[in-house]
């Protein structure tokens, strides 16, 4: 074998052995088959049978994404309802393999019966009538004896027609509670409706996983989407417990970036690393239009600028400026634009450079809240450019290749990456990512193209021992640094990295599928079965040879190969940089210039705050009154998800003096001790109490380890409840104040704070 390729890590899949033996995958038939040359020569040979073959695909992955939407529009105790999705998702599987299987049964005789026993097996347990006798064409018409007294492509017409009747048959039946229409169309009103759902915590039902029985050694019964015992793994951010939306437009198990900080920023060890709490300054390489969106075009970086941190982002399409400037315009200074492609050999001084230009003290390298990196192409040297240089934030969001398993490292190289990348556009457009586009259909000739992405091992290598992975979001990894991954125990340590993978790609349901916006008839999916890469009863030397055995015959052997030794500096950058000189006076301290469209009015917050301290010093009034309207106001504002790791975000980048006092007078009335259970103050209530608790990290653990006092979480989390982690946001903005600023404001701050004195006798005047 070419050891050369890549370096294999054979340590993390030994483990993993019998793993899958609670749920065997029965219906679990390698196609295309392992033979890659005579799937390649079926390629060639039988064009309109591949051409028909991609088409029905598409098709069956389509129904595929919807039935996925469609999960989580139910009713939370409508079981039956979600039985009927997860089986017609089931079929549109078998489905799509039954086609692979006819398509391929010149490499091999024996397929399209195997994988019609899935056919069989589904048709056993259909509940209609209609149903059963649709599985039973499906199978006649997909086995027949006889096929090869036809072209093949005209058997797989006949097998193509009966199984789509079956899939649509049956998805028909699953979606009509929610789209009785009988086209099987929702109004766009009903679908905006339907699709604004979130999905609590608590409602007891597993989150859709590709079917275990089509997974080898059903090992994708053990991801914690289809657990019990491990799900959620992240139960919802907020008071308001929801799950996140994710890169793909499903539900995911996954915390938002924001929220992932927030626990960090809760963490036992965290205040002693960063006594002035997140720097709230993000790096973006690749930010696209600048928009912050769900769905495929999630930007973590951008959602985060749109919330008021600062940072730099490249773009190194400059057509997309003025998008930028639509979305991300009112962000500047504070987020700096530099509209070039970023290449290893300068990234690191050009974002230093970059990051000096914004207003304020300028931040460490370690101090940086998160680098995230989707460029299509250099992602991984990028990160290796910055890592060498020392960058180290909280947090990396890089893209990767999620093909290949944990243990496997293969780095993109050539003309196509590093320093000699071209910068034009199109050079990126024909990179893509890890999913691209293989070669035109015409183009039938062309059987390789260029290796995109590195694996997730290789980030991890470059990365080194100092960043731990949190979760794989389907093609991007999301890694934190180990001295403040202590706040994510114990979940983090109870699963492997293999496990991981699994959970956030191998068994996403849409991992083995085309994704709406891919209409690519020549996907290497429909080339190459890459589930035998994730069996865990593969010895580790046949995993080896399986994926040397692809990257020979897909990949240009110029374009990949093994991680080049790091890149190491004779004179390591500083961590801290010095401040500037200077340039960091708010220009509207007082927060009443009204640039920002913002649902905290800071005015009118200002007003409030100084009537309340004219009542408390005049004795004037019901000063309990006031001030628990005050604070049921503002939290009735930030009833939203992530309520509390937005204000802080929303304050430090509007108005900091303002945010410093809302947190004292929420301060004052937490200590107050009468909000709880308060029926006139719900709002309160709830934002209160959602600060008792981290963010619900769940893991094995019961839903009442939420709490502080949880033994199995107290060691790992800084003391929570509202006066805790207030008092941490209030010590950490007092460690930011610049004095004249603050005398010079019109925000009472110092007036503020002396609500909060507990010794002396006379001030203040018996409140609380």
């Amino acid at each position: 074998m070419a050891q050369g390729l890549f370096r294999w890590h054979v340590c993390l899949w030994a483990w993993t052995l019998g793993a899958g033996s609670s749920a065997e995958g029965n219906d679990y038939v390698i196609c295309p088959p392992p033979n890659i040359q005579c799937a390649a020569d079926i390629r060639r040979s039988e064009s309109e049978t591949w051409t028909l073959r991609a088409s029905v695909d598409k098709a069956l992955s389509q129904r595929t994404f919807e039935l996925l939407v469609i999960y989580d529009w139910m009713q939370r105790n409508d079981d039956v309802g979600r039985q009927k999705v997860a089986r017609a998702m089931e079929i549109m599987e078998a489905s799509r393999q039954q086609l692979c299987a006819v398509t391929f049964v010149d490499c091999d005789e024996d397929l399209p019966g195997r994988a019609a026993q899935a056919i069989l097996r589904l048709q056993q347990s259909a509940d209609d009538e209609a149903f059963d006798q649709a599985a039973s064409v499906s199978y006649q018409a997909c086995t027949w004896k006889d096929h090869g007294t036809v072209p093949l492509h005209q058997w797989l017409q006949v097998c193509s027609v009966a199984l789509w009747g079956w899939a649509d048959a049956e998805y028909r039946g699953a979606i009509k509670p929610l789209i009785p229409d009988d086209e099987g169309v929702m109004s766009e009103a009903s679908s905006s409706r339907s699709n604004a759902k979130k999905v609590g915590v608590g409602q007891g039902y597993r989150s859709m996983a590709y079917p275990a029985s089509f997974s080898p050694g059903g090992i994708c019964s053990d991801s914690v989407w289809q657990s019990k015992d491990t799900w959620p793994v992240f139960g919802g951010e907020g008071f308001g417990e929801m799950s996140w939306v994710d890169v793909v437009n499903q539900r995911t198990r996954h915390l938002s970036t924001i929220s992932l900080l927030e626990l960090l920023e809760n963490g036992a060890h965290f205040e002693a690393r960063h006594p002035t709490g997140l720097s709230r300054v993000a790096i973006n390489l690749g930010a696209n239009d600048g928009a912050c969106r769900v769905g495929h075009g999630l930007d973590p970086a951008n959602c985060l600028f749109i919330l008021g941190f600062g940072g730099v982002l490249f773009e190194a399409n400059r057509s997309l400026e003025s998008a930028i400037e639509f979305h991300l315009g009112d962000r500047r200074p504070n987020v700096q634009f530099v509209m070039e492609a970023a290449f290893e050999g300068s990234v690191s001084q050009r974002l230093e450079e970059a990051l000096a230009k914004r207003p304020g003290p300028r931040v460490a390298r370690d101090e940086i809240d998160l680098i995230k990196i989707d460029v299509d192409g250099p992602d991984c040297h990028l990160a290796r450019a910055l890592a060498n240089g020392g960058w180290k934030p909280k947090v990396w969001h890089v893209e990767v290749n999620p093909l290949f398993p944990p243990g496997i490292v293969v780095w993109p190289k050539g003309a196509g990456l590093g320093d000699s990348m071209a910068a034009s556009d199109a050079k990126q457009r024909d990179l893509s990512s890890a999913f691209s586009r293989r070669s035109d259909i015409e183009d039938i000739g062309s059987e390789q193209q260029e290796m995109v992405g590195c694996s997730l091992q290789a980030l991890q290598d470059l990365l080194g021992d100092e960043f731990v992975l949190v979760h794989v979001e389907f093609e991007n990894a999301v890694l934190v640094r180990r001295d403040l991954a202590h706040a994510l125990e114990p979940w983090l340590s109870s699963r492997s990295d293999v496990q991981k993978w699994r959970d956030g790609y191998f068994c996403h349901a849409l991992a083995r599928v085309r994704l709406p916006h891919d209409d690519d008839k020549d996907s290497l999916f429909l080339h190459y079965d890459f589930r035998p890469w994730g069996d865990p009863g593969l010895s580790d030397l046949d995993r080896q040879a399986a994926v040397e055995g692809f990257l020979r015959h897909f990949v240009k052997a110029e374009t990949y190969g093994q991680i080049e030794p790091p890149i190491h500096m004779s004179t390591p950058a500083p961590w801290t940089l010095p401040f500037s000189s200077g340039s960091g006076q708010m220009q509207d301290m007082d927060c009443l210039g009204g640039s920002w469209a913002s649902v905290l009015q800071w005015p009118l917050i200002l007003t409030n705050t100084e009537r309340i301290l004219t009542v408390w010093s005049e004795r004037d009034g019901d000063l309990e009154e006031l001030l628990m309207a005050y604070v049921e106001g503002v939290a009735d504002v930030l009833n939203i998800d992530r309520a509390w790791p937005i204000f802080k975000t929303v304050a430090s980048a509007q108005c900091p003096l303002g945010g410093l006092a809302v947190a004292t007078i929420l301060q004052w009335r937490c200590k107050s001790g009468n909000w709880q259970g308060n029926k006139l103050t719900p709002a309160t209530d709830g934002l209160f109490t959602a600060m008792r608790r981290q963010l619900p990290l769940v893991g094995e653990l019961d839903h009442a380890d939420f709490f502080s006092e949880s033994p199995q979480r107290s060691s790992y989390v800084a003391p929570l409840g509202c006066e805790h982690v207030l008092e941490r946001y209030i010590q950490a903005s007092l460690r930011k104040l610049d004095l004249r600023t603050s005398l010079r404001s019109r925000w009472p701050i110092f007036e503020l704070l002396s609500s909060l004195h507990t010794e002396s006798k006379t001030w203040p005047r018996g409140y609380p």
